[in-house]
């Protein structure tokens, strides 16, 4: 592919790249705040004799900002599961040509997950929907970034989609295990 062709797709990908990245980087701060909660958790419980009401709360939805938020960017390193076993003995133009089929349902999929989480934000929200804890969380805020990351989501799926579109190789399991 021509240089200005590879620039012009990078043009989309890049900034979608980006996105994903910041959005991991949250991810990752979730999963340090779980710990955080936790040990305060145990450490209250064991040295002041009182529980913090909110910290197991909180650390679920720390858990699902983490898993949401980080997909894109593990869908970029190749991190997700992926089935190998047809696409190894496949022509280049085969394997490029499963690689599309599997990112416009991946895409879909993606759409669809988007619409639930949306509908069910915009539901909790429009019936201010709290959770039945102490702290009373407004549910659409933890929703809301469940949103965020599907929309991350989703849209590093259509960046896969113009790589494999474009005649780049995705990364897989395999480029990871290389790595390490």
């Amino acid at each position: 592919m021509p240089e200005s062709e590879v620039r012009k797709f990078s043009a989309i990908t890049d900034p979608i790249d980006q996105i994903s990245r910041i959005a991991c980087i949250v991810g990752g701060v979730c999963l340090v705040a779980i710990f955080v909660l936790i040990a305060s958790e145990i450490i209250a419980r064991n040295l002041l004799g009182t529980s913090l009401p909110f910290s197991w709360d909180f650390a679920a939805y720390m858990m699902g900002g983490c898993v949401f938020l980080s997909a894109g960017a593990t869908l970029k390193a190749g991190g997700h599961v992926r089935v190998t076993a047809i696409h190894d003995y496949l022509p280049q133009k085969g394997k490029q040509l499963l690689d599309a089929v599997a990112c416009l349902v991946g895409l879909a999929i993606c759409l669809a997950i988007l619409f639930a989480v949306s509908d069910m934000a915009l539901l909790s929200f429009h019936r201010g929907s709290t959770s039945s804890s102490v702290v009373r969380t407004p549910l659409w805020i933890p929703q809301a970034v469940m949103v965020i990351g599907a929309i991350v989501l989703s849209l590093q799926m259509f960046a896969q989609l113009v790589r494999t579109m474009s005649g780049e190789t995705l990364h897989n399991d395999a480029d990871i295990e290389d790595q390490l």
